[in-house]
């Protein structure tokens, strides 16, 4: 079902009426203050235009009120403030928490038809937009309307047809800000766009630096960031421009409607049908008529662009969630089974109608070039993708029966890009179990042969790992990883070789550690050594997303398949030596 725009403020409701209501209630005094200056300008203006003594008897009691105003105004903005910044605050961190939960959900097509820059600004400057219009734009329109509501409801009383001059100019200003509000719609989903396409090449820039220092491809040199900077650069440069002309006619029309006003009233004072008195009512109460509608022109633009911000975020809560049946009990068996299963991700066919079968505690190598759909057949156990036909079930029971997160709590993975947070050892290795007591950590970390050497860290387990794990070496970072699958006990693991990249020391460390983790397990490894796999209970080899080969390594071998002529070129690569000269 599709939200409207704005519909997850339906749970701060409350909140944003008592945000515009406080900010209404504060602008009230504010009017009431400027009402009280008119009449004090009148008190002492009107005896010398008449000729008159000037009586401060009045002037005493209007000085009364007049700071009272004043003081509840300052009180109540005050007051006003600060509750807009606190449900702002609240409301933009509980919207960011909401919709990471959302993420977690929804299926990885979303993440992969975007660019890292778009997920990342809807979370942080889309967010951010929105806590502006709780804290700033909103406040700033209700004042911008109960201001000039006021001060007409004393004009009115002076005289109506000047009133309606006024109120006619602000009604053909309005026509612009039409004008105004549509190009800021158009321009500015571009200039988004290229926000988020420059957050997305600065990302790149910095996560692969060393390969672009390499290549003398830093600064200027890193052409994609440059052309990303400079289309940037336009769509601000448009958005401003064609956006500000209507706006500066919109203002242009305010101020000659201000003017017109006074020289009307100037030819019917000179004419004798206006009190001097009532000229000058329109000369100082009109200029405070006017400057609030200005500004409350310019919040609406605002707001305009804002709402392409509520737009993107909306999308996200709009993003379709796997369906499931809620089972009341998981399956015992962890066997896994795939149902003449096919894939395609947009036009490419990734998998074509495959049938397998992963026993339960047995090992299962997925091998193949690259491209083949190993990496795609993990995915969808996980069911981080949907299959287009066919069905995968574990246990007999279908992936679409499984509650996501029961799926999922009955699988650990272990690939080998390791994340790791900006948080202590100890806490990135219960990320496998959130409730697992230090005992249990410290016990899953010594599995994984990784307890030496976080003992040698600065603070032990609570030593702060850089975000990302920059701080700690790749093999250090899989030994980690490994503690958290063996710490979360799931019946089920599926492995990107961890040791495919490692040098012999922390390779033999890491093959101890998955041993410790693959215990009576139902194990799934994506090889990329076969001299790893050669005691594997069964090999799928995978090209162009069929299976062309099935067996163990030995009857494999002597098929004389894509299987033996790999493992044979893994051979010659083992022998093979730099020559120099």
């Amino acid at each position: 079902m599709k939200r409207k725009s704005w519909s997850f403020f339906e749970d701060n409701k409350k909140d944003l009426v008592t945000v515009i209501t406080s900010n209404i209630l504060a602008n009230i005094p504010l009017g009431v203050f400027n009402i009280f200056l008119y009449f004090i300008i009148i008190d002492l203006t009107q005896p010398i235009l008449t000729g008159g003594t000037i009586d401060y008897t009045p002037l005493r009691q209007y000085r009364i009120w007049y700071v009272g105003a004043f003081v509840v105004y300052i009180v109540l903005s005050m007051w006003t403030q600060t509750n807009n910044y606190v449900k702002a605050y609240t409301m933009s961190s509980n919207l960011r928490l909401k919709m990471g939960d959302k993420l977690r959900k929804i299926s990885m097509r979303f993440f992969k038809e975007r660019d890292p820059g778009d997920v990342i600004g809807r979370l942080l400057t889309d967010v951010q937009q929105m806590e502006w219009i709780v804290s700033r734009v909103l406040p700033d329109i209700s004042a911008g309307l109960i201001a000039p509501v006021i001060l007409g409801v004393l004009l009115a009383t002076i005289d109506i047809a000047l009133l309606g001059i006024m109120v006619a100019s602000v009604i053909i200003a309005s026509v612009f800000l039409f004008f105004a509000r549509r190009f800021i719609t158009v321009l500015g989903k571009k200039h988004i766009k290229s926000m988020t396409e420059t957050s997305s090449r600065i990302l790149e820039y910095f996560k692969t630096i060393k390969l672009l220092k390499s290549y003398n491809m830093v600064g200027e040199n890193f052409e994609t960031m440059n052309e990303a900077m400079k289309e940037l650069k336009k769509s601000s440069f448009r958005a401003e421009v064609w956006t500000g002309i209507p706006v500066q006619v919109f203002l242009f029309c305010l101020d000659i409607g201000y003017l017109l006003t006074l020289l009307i009233a100037v030819q019917r004072t000179a004419a004798g049908s206006l009190d001097i008195i009532d000229l000058f009512a329109f000369a100082v109460i009109g200029h405070y008529f006017y400057e609030p509608i200005k500004d409350l022109g310019e919040q609406l633009i605002e707001l305009r662009y804002m709402n392409l911000s509520i737009q993107r975020i909306t999308e996200i809560f709009e993003a379709e969630e796997p369906s499931y049946n809620r089972l009341t009990a998981l399956p015992n068996d962890n066997d896994i089974s795939f149902d003449k299963v096919s894939f395609k991700y947009k036009e490419n066919d990734v998998l074509n109608g495959i049938s397998c079968s992963f026993p339960d505690k047995s090992l299962t190598a997925l091998v193949g070039p690259s491209g083949s759909g190993k990496t795609t057949i993990t995915s969808l156990i996980a069911r981080f993708w949907d299959v287009q036909s066919g069905e995968v079930r574990i246990g007999g029971v279908k992936l679409t029966d499984f509650e996501p997160d029961a799926l999922l709590s009955k699988i650990s993975m272990v690939f080998q890009d390791v994340y790791l947070f900006n948080d202590t050892v100890m806490n990135n290795i219960r990320v496998g179990n959130r409730n697992a007591t230090d005992e249990q950590v410290i016990k899953a970390a010594k599995a994984a042969c990784c307890d030496e050497f976080i003992r040698e860290l600065p603070n032990g387990y609570d030593t702060i790992v850089n975000e990302g794990g920059s701080s700690l070496s790749g093999g250090e970072k899989q030994r980690l990883s490994i503690a958290r699958a063996i710490l979360k006990d799931a019946p089920i693991v599926m492995l990107d070789e961890a040791t495919a990249s490692l040098d012999p020391e922390n390779e033999a460390q890491i093959q101890q550690a998955i041993e410790n983790l693959v215990k009576d397990k139902t194990i799934i490894v994506i090889a990329h050594r076969f001299k790893s796999i050669e005691n594997a209970n069964q090999i799928l080899v995978l090209n162009d997303g069929k299976i062309i080969e099935k067996g163990t390594h030995n009857e494999l071998i002597k098929t004389k398949g894509l299987y033996n002529r790999l493992w044979s070129e893994q051979q010659k690569a083992r022998g093979w030596k730099m020559k120099v000269g």
